[in-house]
């Protein structure tokens, strides 16, 4: 039963990866801008920034440094599918269902550091190069990314479950969330089938659409309830909830006008801005869908839950639709933090002093991110992404050092909050579709990463003496003065350079 389940989802990612992937690369425009513009300094760039992380790690005396390098090369696989619809899913896919079998089958790895690693790898090599891509170009990597993270905060939580649970010989936690990742993308395939034939029927393109949609979202959610109830013995409610997201998935792409883009190979903005009132109505409705989704998920199925319907958002593919399971795979993360510490029922003491400084940090990192981003996003986008990623790995580090895990957590969470505010605000400030808040969900993403893998730092800090943590945070004060002080000598000799005549 579990090799059966964990081969039927990975052959329904390979199916995917060869449909979107090996059919679209054929055509030229896909093949031309299948790197989306990357360089080969880009690449060669944050790989390289990629594996001193997992250097830094290794001496760190975290054994995560293969997986951090693995998440890289994910990462990098990612972006040269960019282009390919899909496709990036459906690796993702695959590769979840084989590192699920692999645990499982008595895997000498653990699962989850195995998952943070791979999950923080393949951030730091994505969102830099986010930057690099215009809107159109980086959905498809966005989603593909989403989709990773939101299948590692879905295993994450399941495999809590079956050690909290009595069946821990039995492993429907792990098992449900790879074969709702693998329908999520059936789900999401119907509409691109029925897409060829529209010019050729005398039914109309939207209720050609809107069937195509509703008969996707019937399958996938008839087949997730039949895997929950009889594959897996689970509990209904998690089906439904995968069911539910879905849903919202439909209702997102529907608000953002996108219910094309699983069958384009790219989505060009609008020549004319929309009104702002337009905008406005459509950022308030979109944070209702996603709030309300999340409320009731929580409430009916706890953390996993969450991640459950988080799946359930990315069935059919939309800018919306990603930062939604952006959103809900925080959840999850964020209470796996607190469970480390064992503070999953008492939560977060916000009135507590040090937690409220750190919320209030959480927040304001957040708003600066997006007010640098935005002034200088343009101009430097690589530089602009890569700065920002070493800054979302650098601070949880050091406020959990520094500080400890609850302060950590009430970080993360103002930074997630204000994130998806930004995001929905965007297009409203800008007038224009654009992934600057999407970005901010992803740095907070790999900061609940890397401050799930960094818990023995953590714990070092909280027993460190006044006179250890001065000493750390001035070597890091002195690390960050270098860098900074290289970086000007860098521009100062690249002017001077372009003046040179000849």
């Amino acid at each position: 039963m579990v090799t059966g389940i964990l081969a039927i989802a990975a052959a329904i990612g390979l199916v995917i990866l060869l449909l979107d992937g090996l059919a679209r690369s054929r055509r030229a425009g896909i093949r031309h801008h299948r790197w989306a513009g990357i360089r080969r300094w880009d690449l060669g760039l944050v790989m390289g920034l990629n594996a001193l992380l997992a250097l830094g790690l290794g001496l760190g005396q975290l054994p995560v440094s293969v997986a951090v390098l693995v998440g890289g090369l994910i990462g990098c696989g990612l972006v040269g599918l960019s282009g390919c619809g899909r496709a990036g899913q459906g690796l993702v896919v695959l590769l979840l269902s084989g590192a699920t079998w692999q645990a499982l089958e008595g895997g000498s790895f653990d699962l989850l550091l195995l998952l943070w690693g791979c999950g923080v790898g393949m951030g730091v090599v994505g969102i830099p190069l986010l930057w690099r891509m215009t809107t159109a170009e980086a959905v498809p990597l966005l989603l593909a990314m989403s989709q990773g993270w939101i299948g590692i905060a879905a295993l994450t939580w399941g495999s809590r479950l079956m050690e909290m649970g009595s069946q821990q010989d039995w492993p429907g936690p792990l098992l449900l969330p790879v074969g709702l990742a693998a329908l999520s993308l059936v789900a999401g395939t119907v509409p691109v089938l029925a897409a060829p034939d529209r010019e050729q029927t005398p039914i109309q393109p939207g209720l050609l659409s809107a069937l195509g949609h509703g008969v996707g979202w019937l399958v996938a959610t008839t087949l997730a309830l039949v895997l929950a109830r009889n594959g897996l013995y689970q509990d209904l409610f998690l089906a439904l909830l995968f069911g539910v997201g879905g849903l919202v998935s439909w209702g997102l792409s529907l608000l953002e006008g996108a219910q094309e883009m699983g069958a384009a190979d790219s989505v060009e903005p609008t020549s004319e801005p929309e009104p702002r009132g337009l905008l406005l109505w459509r950022a308030c409705l979109g944070l209702v869908m996603v709030g309300g989704g999340a409320l009731l998920a929580l409430r009916l199925g706890g953390s996993y839950g969450a991640a459950l319907l988080g799946l359930g958002c990315l069935a059919f593919p939309s800018r919306w639709g990603a930062m939604a399971a952006l959103f809900l795979a925080a959840r999850p993360l964020l209470q796996n933090l607190l469970h480390q510490f064992n503070l999953q029922v008492a939560g977060i003491d916000l009135t507590q002093a040090y937690v409220s400084a750190a919320l209030y940090l959480g927040i304001a990192a957040v708003l600066l991110a997006g007010l640098i981003g935005w002034l200088y996003g343009r101009d430097k986008p690589l530089t602009i992404g890569l700065g920002l990623t070493l800054a979302s790995l650098a601070l949880p580090l050091g406020v959990g050092y520094l500080i400890h895990a609850q302060p950590q957590a009430a970080f993360l969470l103002g930074a997630l909050m204000t994130a998806l505010v930004l995001a929905a605000l965007e297009p409203v400030v800008s007038k224009q579709v654009g992934l600057l808040g999407a970005k901010g969900l992803c740095l907070t993403v790999i900061a609940m990463l890397t401050a799930s893998l960094s818990r023995d730092w953590t714990v070092t800090g909280f027993y460190a003496t006044r006179v250890e943590r001065a000493l750390v945070l001035g070597g890091i004060g002195g690390a960050g003065l270098l860098l900074l002080l290289l970086w000007q000598g860098w521009s100062v000799w690249q002017q001077l350079r372009l003046r040179q005549p000849g």
